[in-house]
């Protein structure tokens, strides 16, 4: 849920989405031999304007590697917080289980920060070994969670899910690196292929959404009278007690996982055939002619390209001083609820109106997530004004949501529809409105230049960081929060 959006900030760095007339060819001769062999041999029916301008010098194998390639980037994470709704009813954590995987998603940034300071001190480093490692981990970690998920032990007196929690680590791990990593390695295509790999990107968090989507959780729980022997020494003794009794959903949680660990697969042979088929060799950004050009291109290319790009391209938006700390203040606020402080506590701002409800709050406004940063993309630049009009809003949102968690388990309007509809619907409004939010302030960002768009992102995880610790020490030391229990 909060991963996607921490993907969609690398969209900052590379071109909006289109075909520029550097990449076209400029005659029918210049374009690659192995690219649409049917250009060379034109036919007589007519294609619109519209049609050749996108197709024109294109590959289609390459468009649909770079999309999968890019599913790979946060399907992982993304899996996990669609999937919590039937977690938390099966793992020790209950629900405490979403303020773990915030804070420990937060501490796998330590993966981007690694390979940040690899880069500083080996700027030549290719990305592709790199790639294959990071997908290894990848898709041996999901492996693993597919078998281990829940498996548990005792730590310090209490039984805790030790096996999921370290597994989320490493796929954390993986996701946040990719924000670092994915992006730099697609500048050593063409330009016109960035946005293929941008919509694997949304498709990270889309694809889990939709299987959660048809998974459902079998309904709300109900309270069954369970038989309960007790043998004494007088003799046996029953009673009868009252315990909740969860409906199956259409699948289980271990299918599901190994659904997740499909889609790693798919993206790491993806990714292997983009380094290994010969035909596409030539739709690199510089057709290579030995190893050694090859090595100097992905090094150039991913490693300083992007940032030399932005700097060099820096328009002058007349955005003023005080604008500019507003803005970075604003994007602080922002994700410290929409990555840490609000995604923690929503199984206990959901859990309190049914199952039903928690999982269409998880999954629908995972659904917001993409589709708020594609709006971006087809509007103008939104005014500061709109920008802190939409943030105001959004945190009036948060305000009603983290009131439902904080009278949990007697939220308002719980055991109506209306109030099962109402927070469904505060989670949906929430994420879209914020996503936009932050995704549009980042663009700004971008426009002010390399070094804007590089604390643009230090507030992005600062703000993440301890909006997630925050809710941690609140939920799990101050136990502020209170489960609601059926029966």
């Amino acid at each position: 849920m909060n991963g996607i959006t921490t993907s969609l900030l690398a969209q900052i760095t590379g071109e909006r989405s289109g075909v520029t007339g550097h990449d076209l060819p400029q005659n029918e001769e210049q374009v690659p031999l192995l690219s649409f062999k049917f250009i060379n041999n034109r036919r007589k029916s007519v294609h619109s304007p519209f049609r050749r301008s996108i197709m024109l010098g294109r590959n289609l194998l390459v468009d649909v590697l770079a999309a999968v390639f890019g599913v790979g980037a946060w399907v992982a994470v993304n899996g996990l917080w669609v999937e919590l709704p039937l977690l938390v009813e099966k793992l020790p954590e209950g629900w405490n289980l979403p303020s773990y995987l915030s804070v420990i998603i937060q501490i796998a940034n330590i993966g981007p920060i690694a390979y940040s300071v690899l880069i500083a001190f080996r700027p030549g480093l290719r990305p592709a070994p790199v790639v294959y490692g990071v997908l290894a981990v990848g898709c041996v970690a999901s492996l693993a969670m597919s078998m281990l998920w829940d498996k548990t032990s005792w730590v310090g007196g209490m039984q805790h899910s030790t096996a999921l929690l370290l597994l989320v680590f490493l796929l954390a791990l993986v996701d946040c690196t990719s924000s670092v990593l994915f992006m730099p390695y697609m500048a050593v295509w063409r330009k016109i292929y960035l946005p293929s790999y941008l919509i694997g990107e949304g498709l990270s968090g889309l694809l889990p959404a939709l299987v959660a989507l048809a998974q459902g959780v079998g309904g709300n729980s109900k309270c069954m009278n369970i038989t309960i022997w007790n043998i004494t020494e007088e003799g046996n003794t029953t009673y009868i007690d009252v315990e909740p009794v969860s409906l199956s959903p259409r699948f289980t949680v271990t299918v599901f996982f190994y659904i997740l660990m499909s889609m790693m697969i798919a993206s790491a042979l993806a990714f292997t055939l983009l380094e290994l088929l010969p035909n596409i060799k030539n739709e690199r950004a510089i057709p290579p002619s030995n190893s050694e050009s090859v090595a100097a291109l992905e090094a150039s290319h991913s490693n300083t390209q992007l940032m030399s790009t932005l700097e060099s391209r820096k328009q002058d938006t007349g955005m003023s001083s005080q604008l500019y700390w507003i803005m970075l203040a604003g994007q602080a606020w922002a994700c410290s609820l929409t990555n840490g402080a609000l995604p923690s506590i929503q199984s206990y701002s959901c859990g309190a109106y049914g199952n039903v409800a928690y999982h269409l709050a998880v999954t629908l406004s995972s659904l917001a997530n993409p589709l708020a940063a594609l709006v971006t993309l087809v509007l103008p630049r939104a005014r500061a004004w709109l920008l802190l009009v939409l943030g105001t809003f959004g945190s009036l949102v948060a305000g009603y949501i983290l009131a439902t968690a904080a009278l949990s388990p007697n939220p308002p309007l719980m055991g109506t529809k209306a109030g099962e509809a109402l927070v469904v619907l505060a989670w949906v409004v929430f994420t879209g409105v914020m996503t936009y939010v932050r995704v549009e302030i980042a663009n700004q960002m971008r426009e002010e230049g390399a070094r804007a768009l590089f604390w643009c992102g230090a507030v992005t995880q600062a703000g993440s960081a301890i909006g997630a610790i925050t809710t941690f020490v609140l939920v799990n030391v101050y136990n502020l929060f209170t489960p609601y229990y059926p029966c």
